[in-house]
């Protein structure tokens, strides 16, 4: 069977076989089809790509950039923090690693040599010598060595200097010796170490999408003033052999880098460093749990000196391992009751409501509201109880001479100053996260009980904003920390000036509580800020008087069912303004649960800080713009975006960092008018007004333009009569808290 198949097979196969030249041809004509069908193929294939540069889903042209070209992050440079006067704070130190390419067949399309050249070692190694410290047998040992493509120098390598690079960089061209790189490391660097640490906050390194690196703020300043500080990174395309390595001089850059902003502070570095020294010795001594302190210009509100304890060094980062105040500040997120030091506000509104007689005599035995029994801390203590005037009773810190003051002017008047103070409303001033504060319940303990700064809470900027009316002839002053802002792109500045937020007190009254404030310094018998042992005040600075209350405020719980009981659990605070006839400066100053305290120790703190500060009011620039960069013609230009919508807190923060001035109308959630056009060129300090979705009563309009009155009369339609002249208001007839729809006409007297 098998060998009749095989014949068959045979019998086929030579049945087809043709003569060798028939072969012959036969397959040269299946070749020439083939040709033709594999060629026709190919046009097919060309026209595609051609037509839609892609093949499988792939973009080639893309596919091709891949493999011969390279896309770089060029690093913007952050912009820097400098004090009032120009001294870095916080600046960018982006720093340089060297390496040199030893691959020889690293050349360019034209066969130009971009290695280093074994007969350039010696030079190579000259110059690392002398701009980087290097032992030149070290860097010859590095360009000799074997089997490497490029090699790195070690320590001396690391960390150069922008300056040093470039220096590099010429003298290498002056040699004609290609093959010398950089590499960059973005880095901050806070040459002042434990500075302000918690308020200027922190930059860190961060990983890009593309690899490479970039700062951004961590926290403090550098957090919230990101978006000005930062910059643009930007973006260049190198072509690349097909090994992967970069041509010099291909390099198209395809987004221009755009530097970040300088910031002007309005800190003083030498009242700062001070400032940090002095609260070293008191929070050594009184071992508080939480202490801070801040200086402000009381004309300006500018915030001169600000620090906590515990802190850390942003440079060396000793103390980040602290968790608790690591990102936090006490400045403005933590609420807490003031104790006696509101009591400042208290007696100024009582002599504003003309209620106050500093002759009237009581008892300060006990005073009883509804079901609670108010004290004196002397009695509290076991003392006897005393007569004495209601002058007196300010100067002894009397909680009984308050709560009658408050009594007399009535819940309603007392709470409507509270909001002439604007208490219970987060100042905005532009850090962000800012807490707001509790005015105290519907209920009339409690109501008694806020006049002497228990059962309501607040923060030290809303009370810096207080003092400051106080301070400043009854106008209130809006805190700032930021004096100016310097665009070196387009070699333009805004410079910021002080902001007013209204007059919830008179003249006259502010002027007599600051004269109160003195005796409470100065009264051998009354004052509580007055030591018998020193025979002298407690804050004594030679050849001026000094406006000084202070404040001892139990701790709210947690959980809200009462006050810790702890005999350390208070929050101890003083408030001093020198000199007290026409401060120039505020200083604040708390600390939480002192393990050792009495009021001696303030003086460790505060006596030291104020005499510095008198000492250098003249270079300061208190009543001018902190820089001098007034000079420059060009503002930068800020436009209004479409906020519409947008929360009214969140926006007025944004918009004081770019040291415009907003008004907000209401306690509304979202803004629901401008006073001005999207798109619009805010001006550095202009006034704007932002109206929210609840705006029921009258605000109070001291300091607004007669621009801004117009556009409230409009949103109202109130009608405004207009006395006297100026640009400003001055006095309005209707009082503040007044509801809106109850009034029909107003008329606002114009000033200065």
């Amino acid at each position: 069977m098998a060998r009749k198949k095989k014949n068959r097979l045979l019998t086929y196969i030579l049945r087809k076989r043709f003569i060798p030249s028939k072969n012959r041809r036969r397959v040269g004509q299946t070749l020439i089809l083939l040709t033709v069908f594999v060629f026709c193929l190919f046009l097919v294939n060309f026209a595609v790509i051609i037509g839609t540069d892609s093949k499988f889903g792939v973009d080639l042209s893309e596919a091709a950039k891949k493999v011969h070209q390279t896309e770089v992050t060029v690093q913007a440079k952050r912009g820097t923090i400098y004090d009032r006067t120009g001294k870095p704070i916080a600046e960018d130190s982006t720093t340089y690693t060297v390496y040199a390419i030893i691959d020889t067949s690293y050349v360019s399309a034209l066969k130009e040599v971009l290695y280093v050249q074994s007969s350039q070692f010696s030079k190579v190694a000259e110059i690392f010598e002398k701009n980087l410290g290097m032992e030149k047998d070290y860097v010859l040992q590095q360009l000799n060595m074997n089997n490497l493509k490029q090699v790195y120098f070690g320590t001396l390598g690391k960390n150069i200097s922008y300056s040093t690079m470039t220096t590099i960089q010429e003298e290498m061209e002056t040699a004609g010796i290609k093959g010398i790189s950089f590499s960059a490391s973005p880095g901050r660097l806070y040459p002042e170490g434990d500075f302000a640490s918690n308020f200027i906050g922190l930059a860190n390194p961060v990983e890009n999408k593309d690899g490479s690196y970039s700062l951004s703020g961590a926290m403090g300043m550098e957090y919230y003033l990101n978006d000005i500080l930062s910059g643009q990174d930007g973006k260049i395309i190198y072509e690349k052999d097909s090994a992967g390595r970069i041509y010099p001089g291909t390099e198209n850059v395809q987004v221009k880098a755009v530097d970040g902003k300088d910031v002007y502070t309005t800190i003083s570095a030498d009242l700062q460093r001070s400032l940090e020294t002095n609260m070293d010795v008191f929070f050594e001594e009184t071992s508080g749990k939480y202490a801070s302190a801040t200086l402000v210009a009381a004309k300006t509100g500018e915030i001169l000196a600000t620090t906590q304890r515990p802190s850390y060094n942003p440079d060396t980062k000793e103390g980040m391992d602290n968790e608790d105040l690591l990102n936090y500040s006490l400045l403005y997120q933590a609420n807490f009751e003031p104790g006696s030091t509101m009591k400042v506000m208290t007696l100024a509104s009582a002599i504003d409501n003309g209620t106050f007689d500093p002759n009237q005599t009581y008892y300060n035995d006990q005073y009883v509201i509804a079901d609670a029994t108010i004290k004196d801390w002397e009695v509290n203590a076991g003392g006897s109880a005393k007569i004495m005037t209601m002058a007196q009773g300010f100067a002894f810190s009397s909680n009984i001479g308050m709560t009658m003051l408050e009594q007399q002017m009535g819940d309603e008047t007392w709470l409507n100053y509270l909001n002439k103070f604007r208490f219970g409303y987060p100042t905005r001033f532009g850090m962000g996260d800012e807490t707001g504060g509790l005015l105290p319940g519907d209920n009339i303990v409690t109501i008694a009980m806020s006049s002497f700064g228990q059962g309501i809470s607040v923060t030290q900027t809303q009370m810096l904003r207080a003092f400051s009316a106080i301070a400043n002839n009854g106008v209130m002053i809006q805190p700032k920390y930021i004096s100016a802002v310097y665009d070196p792109n387009t070699a333009s500045v805004r410079v910021g000036e002080p902001e007013e937020m209204g007059k919830p007190v008179s003249e006259e009254a502010a002027d007599q509580t600051l004269n109160y404030m003195v005796t409470v310094g100065t009264d051998p018998y009354f004052g509580t800020l007055y030591a018998p042992s020193l025979a002298q005040p407690v804050i004594n600075v030679d050849g001026y008087n000094i406006a000084v209350k202070s404040g001892t405020a139990q701790i709210a719980k947690d959980d809200g069912t009462g006050y810790m009981s702890g005999s350390h659990d208070t929050i101890n605070s003083i408030v001093a303004m020198i000199p007290a006839e026409d401060p120039e400066f505020i200083m604040y100053v708390t600390v939480q649960q002192p393990q050792t305290f009495n009021g001696i120790h303030w003086r460790d703190i505060v006596t030291p800080s104020l005499k510095e500060a008198m000492l250098l009011k003249d270079s300061l620039s208190l009543t001018e713009p902190a820089v001098q960069l007034t000079s420059i013609g060009q503002e930068t230009e800020y436009v209004l975006e479409d906020i519409i919508g947008h929360s009214p807190g969140a926006t007025a923060e944004e918009l004081r960092r770019q040291l415009v001035q907003p008004i907000i109308l209401g306690n509304g959630s979202e803004i629901t008018k401008v006073s001005v056009k999207t798109g619009s060129n805010l001006a550095a300090n202009q006034q704007i007004l932002l109206l929210t979705d609840n705006f029921t009563t009258l605000p109070d309009l001291y300091g607004w333009t007669q621009e801004n009155v117009d556009v409230f009369a409009k949103w109202t339609g109130i009608e405004i009569v207009y006395k006297g002249s100026g640009s400003k208001v001055a006095k309005q007839s209707v009082e503040i808290g007044k509801k809106l729809d109850s009034i029909k006409k107003i008329t606002i007297t114009l000033g200065e």
